[in-house]
């Protein structure tokens, strides 16, 4: 009988995506490694060997969710130079993952991460958006963009997006983001622009 081997990248790969998913539905608390071992179908001992805990398990999650919003993010910025431009990229991608790619979107959006698992920072302060932060910051040196504070010019653009993909997911708004993502740039943009 040969005995069936599963690539150990993608058995991580299947406990972060579980994990995630079970993070977004039922809190961090409200998951147990028992209940990632029997909806991944990883053993207990496979998770373990990759996972000294669940607290490193949420750790990794959250630091591959970030490096994969990070990659998407710069990967479409690419050729890309006005602000406008930048977050109308921005805006874009989240509408996309809010329908694509759901549970990454909920956990970026909902979980509450510092309070959770100790010292882990909010997605808001991580590398994607400091990256936006920092094209804010040129756009306002420049006097592209009104609002002269470049958290507050990034929260008046982002909100309208964010807040968007939130109502999208607890049904309030019945289109699929894409669909009105241009009415959401034009509004974030006049929020913030000369």
């Amino acid at each position: 009988m040969k005995k069936r081997t599963i690539n150990p990248d993608e058995k991580i790969d299947k406990v972060i995506e579980t994990a995630r998913r079970l993070f977004v539905e039922k809190g961090y608390c409200g998951v147990s490694i028992p209940t990632i071992v029997k909806e991944s179908g990883v053993s207990t001992g496979a998770i373990y060997s990759y996972f000294a805990d669940k607290e490193a398990l949420a750790r990794e999650i959250h630091r591959r969710t970030v490096a994969e919003f990070s990659e998407m993010f710069r990967d479409r910025l690419e050729g890309r130079t006005s602000i406008y431009e930048v977050l109308k990229t921005f805006t874009k991608l989240i509408c996309e993952l809010t329908e694509q790619r759901p549970n990454m979107m909920k956990y970026m959006l909902f979980m509450q991460h510092g309070g959770i698992v100790y010292n882990l920072p909010p997605v808001c302060s991580t590398e994607p958006f400091r990256l936006l932060q920092e094209h804010l910051k040129q756009a306002i040196a420049a006097g592209e963009i009104r609002v002269k504070d470049f958290m507050i010019a990034g929260l008046s653009y982002t909100g309208v997006t964010l807040r968007a993909a939130e109502l999208r997911f607890e049904g309030v708004l019945p289109q699929p983001l894409p669909e009105i993502c241009d009415i959401l740039v034009e509004i974030g943009w006049r929020a913030i622009c000369v």
